[in-house]
């Protein structure tokens, strides 16, 4: 039961997602309608029964049978639709199951299941719900969730075991019924051919309601039979379709593919052209450009004005921190950074970069590390009064000489980053040590020491020029 309700909510759930409430100046007739909203379809392919005693697939078999639907479809809206749907098909299936009238012995029992239905089936157009008001682009491919429920009627039979005999006898005989509820689910891709045509693959997940959809039959006292392999589930089956849908009316366009927001999205009509003129050149018209006088090269927002990207109200064109919130009388940088001395300062520099890495026998700067410089950069910039030595270290790998000349030219690779941000280069003086003031003095080999020690020993760090 909880099955059935949960297939009624989904029905409920579209409906509610695609129909919107606008008010009505006047009621809509027939003579208003500018799209087609009827057509027909035909579906065929095959299917799989699954979650039941006798299976479509295992391991050793794979039997699928064929499943045939055709439709009457009514588009509701742009977005939802209704089908009166007529479902025909036949499944084939197997098990290993025990013989349970003649010697008890094991074999194979093979089902054939021929079923109808008649449903009432939901159909969201996801793609339709979801398109973007500046999508201009040729609307010919959507996505479809389906969801309905019905009656079903069904001959189910089974033939003797073993493959003994090609005979088979009715197991379960439905007829069509209210007795006889099913329900599905599932997601097809459509593709408009013409104004006419549309092609279609369909999947779904068909739920019988049933046990004995299979030909497994009913339980035996006193007997392992086919319906104790799977007892407690009902019999549900998964079908694959290939369907051609045609659009009937005297209207040009099918209302599916007509998207609203296509031409409705900024009040125009379609043939309405619409000049957009931004004087300055933000990417913002100037309609809905509050802020017409931004400078060339700023990034701004929706409304066209400087972006504040740490909300400290300094724009970041303007602040000379934009990631680290500060007041405007220093420039967007915080206060406290400017009253700390040069040594702090070399030290928060110098715990920036710690980790800095650089590609293997070279000066250039991994782009892994381009956060820990830009880190940097936000204390230097805020504390420019300091001048400092940028040294660069090596590890104990390489000779004197070679090291000396890669520490050097390291050291400058971060000045340059530095320089290339707006850092002042006159304050920063390179230095290189090479290999003669390790971090680790012990791993001189590097084979003395583990990786991590040799990497904390390829620094850069950053002593004041007092």
């Amino acid at each position: 039961m909880k099955k059935y309700l949960l297939t009624f909510s989904l029905l409920s759930i579209f409906s509610s997602l695609a129909f919107g409430q606008t008010e009505q100046k006047r009621h809509f007739k027939n003579e208003d309608k500018k799209f087609n909203d009827w057509s027909v379809s035909v579906y065929g392919g095959g299917n799989l029964i699954q979650n039941s005693d006798l299976v479509s697939w295992s391991s050793g078999w794979f039997t699928p049978g064929y499943d045939l639907q055709f439709q009457i479809n009514k588009q509701i809206s742009h977005s939802f639709g209704l089908s009166l749907q007529y479902q025909y098909g036949n499944t084939r299936q197997k098990g290993l199951v025990v013989d349970e009238f003649l010697s008890g012995k094991n074999g194979y029992a093979w089902g054939k299941t021929e079923y109808h239905g008649i449903s009432l089936m939901g159909d969201l157009n996801v793609s339709n719900l979801w398109r973007r008001v500046d999508n201009t682009s040729q609307f010919r491919w959507a996505l479809h969730a389906y969801a309905g429920a019905g009656i079903l009627g069904y001959d189910a039979t089974r033939n003797n075991y073993n493959g003994s005999g090609n005979e088979f006898r009715t197991i379960t005989k439905q007829s069509l019924n209210d007795k006889s509820f099913y329900s599905q689910v599932g997601l097809g891709l459509r593709h408009k051919l013409s104004n006419r045509f549309d092609i279609e693959l369909k999947a779904m997940y068909v739920m019988t309601g049933d046990e004995e959809f299979d030909a497994s039959g009913t339980p035996y006292p006193g007997h392992w039979t086919a319906a104790d392999m799977e007892e407690g589930r009902d019999d549900n089956m998964m079908t694959l379709s290939l369907g051609l849908h045609y659009k009937f009316g005297k209207h040009k366009e099918a209302l599916q593919w007509h998207a609203p927001t296509g031409s409705a999205g900024i009040g125009l009509s379609d043939n309405t052209l619409f000049e957009c003129v931004d004087a300055d050149g933000d990417g913002v018209c100037d309609q809905w450009d509050r802020c017409l006088d931004t400078p060339p090269g700023v990034r701004v927002d929706g409304s066209g004005c400087s972006l504040d990207s740490d909300g400290d109200g300094v724009p970041d064109s303007e602040d000379k921190c934009p990631t680290i919130p500060g007041p405007p009388t220093n420039g967007g940088c915080p206060e406290k950074l400017v009253q700390i001395s040069g040594d702090e300062v070399a030290l928060l520099v110098t715990s920036a970069l710690e980790g800095v890495e650089f590609d293997y026998d070279s000066d250039r700067i991994r782009e892994a590390s381009y956060g820990k410089l830009n880190n940097a950069y936000e204390v230097l910039i805020a504390n420019p009064t300091y001048k400092f030595y940028v040294e660069g270290h090596t590890d104990a790998a390489g000779g004197v000489e070679y090291n000396q000349k890669l520490s050097e030219r390291r050291a400058a690779s971060v000045i340059r980053y530095l320089a290339n941000k707006g850092v002042d280069t006159s304050n920063l003086v390179p230095v290189g040590k090479g290999k003669s003031e390790l971090k680790h003095v012990e791993c001189n080999p590097v084979s003395n020491c583990p990786a991590w020690k040799n990497l904390e020993n390829r620094r850069v760090i950053f002593k004041e020029i007092k």
